[in-house]
């Protein structure tokens, strides 16, 4: 569900402190999928051009800006093409809009319209910038919304992982796994006791009824079915 437009408003000026904190790392890749979603319409797609901006790329960077966004985040001469420098660019450039604007909203709003566009947000509130449309009739509203609302899904199965991989009681630490003495002896001692034990069985009372296999003798066939 989108957010509102009082409720953007409400996390601009929550937010609108600059300069004064780091992105966390799970965050910036939530942000950076909600940016790509929403410039791909739902998917996130490397190859994809804008023939009206000329705009390309799952962020959709200007190509003729794009040596100087490279640049600045360190990759200098960095093929536009490639995803993988697709992805180094938009994580410094997120990140740093989230530093100097001090929210994603302004974040969204920095990359769909420009810095200072963001920074108009900051000065005048963001009623004065929420109308500013681009060449294709999208608002900075209605961006910034679909946006947030790509991060916030991105954050709740984030969040779905970490409790379905702590349920399964899997070791958090090395030191749990390797607890103890390991002697693979003995491990290799233990399973042939069980093998032997079970062709025992399978050799007495009438045959093979106690020996260990598959109760319905049809399953083999269901399964390739």
């Amino acid at each position: 569900m989108m957010i509102s437009k009082t409720l953007v408003a409400l996390c601009l000026a929550l937010f609108s402190v600059q300069g004064d904190s780091m992105s966390d790392a799970r965050e910036l890749q939530a942000f950076r999928f909600g940016i790509a979603l929403t410039e791909g319409g739902g998917k996130i797609d490397y190859t994809q051009g804008n023939s009206s901006t000329g705009a390309y790329g799952a962020y959709q960077f200007v190509p003729k800006w794009w040596d100087w966004y490279s640049t600045e985040a360190g990759y200098p001469g960095a093929n536009i093409e490639d995803p993988a420098a697709q992805d180094a660019v938009a994580k410094y450039w997120f990140n740093r809009n989230y530093i100097d604007f001090g929210s994603w909203e302004l974040a969204a709003v920095a990359h769909f319209a420009g810095r200072s566009i963001a920074q108009k947000a900051i000065d005048n509130g963001f009623d004065s910038v929420k109308n500013m449309k681009d060449s294709t009739g999208t608002t900075v509203e209605q961006y910034v919304n679909k946006t947030i609302q790509n991060y916030n899904e991105q954050m709740q199965m984030m969040a779905k992982v970490d409790t379905d991989v702590s349920a399964m009681g899997l070791p958090k630490t090395d030191a749990e796994v390797f607890q103890g003495s390991v002697e693979p002896q003995k491990i290799v001692e233990k399973e042939a006791a069980a093998v032997l034990d079970a062709i025992t069985n399978g050799m007495s009372d009438n045959g093979r009824k106690k020996f260990p296999m598959t109760k319905n003798p049809n399953s083999a066939r269901e399964v390739r079915r």
